[in-house]
């Protein structure tokens, strides 16, 4: 039984279908086309939206700093010269104070999701460059 299936087996070699896969090839270029589309329109999105909340953060953290009275403090250690020596623990406490730090914070943040969003957005273009 064993010589039978051996030698019906070798009597039936395997064909592929001809183009089968050239076939396959077209089908994960043309997913890994779309995925990187995808991709692509989503880090768009999310470079937009955080170019959009740096704008505005921005323009939050300038008034922020007029408002918190951070430049008078400034302006006293290049105002006052022997003063500032003598109470220069206080002073760098006082500035530290005035300081918006969440301001600070969540516009660094967007700045830095912009800076990522617009180089995976630029990847993502020379990626599907290459594959045309």
């Amino acid at each position: 039984m064993d010589e039978n299936l051996s030698k019906l087996l070798k009597q039936t070699k395997y064909l592929p279908e001809t183009g089968l896969s050239e076939v396959i090839w077209c089908t994960i270029q043309t997913k890994r086309t779309k995925s990187l589309k995808i991709q692509s329109l989503v880090y768009g999105i999310a470079g937009v939206l955080s170019l959009g909340g740096f704008v505005v953060m921005s323009i939050s953290v300038v008034k922020e700093f007029i408002s918190s009275g951070f430049f008078q403090y400034l302006s006293v250690a290049f105002g006052s010269g022997g003063l500032f020596m003598v109470y220069w623990k206080e002073y760098l406490l006082s500035l530290a104070d005035s300081l918006p730090v969440a301001s600070l914070g969540a516009t660094l943040f967007l700045l830095v999701s912009m800076l990522i969003s617009f180089r995976k957005v630029v990847h993502q273009f020379k990626s599907q460059l290459s594959v045309n």
